[in-house]
């Protein structure tokens, strides 16, 4: 059970660092609702999004 949840982690993690940047709806989804939490472990996770948003603001 805790693999698992280890597993989807990562697979949210892997999502946000290598899709979102370049699809606007999931990044948007991401800016607005996960990077807040996400930049708690890394600000380096959502840094490609942003940089891809063009620096806006959450």
């Amino acid at each position: 059970m805790i693999l698992a949840l280890i597993g989807l982690l990562g697979i949210f993690v892997l999502v946000a660092m290598v899709v979102a940047p370049s699809q606007p709806v999931v990044r948007d989804w991401y800016l607005t609702h996960a990077c807040g939490h996400l930049d708690r472990i890394s600000t380096d996770i959502c840094a490609a999004m942003r940089r891809a948003a063009g620096g806006r603001p959450i």
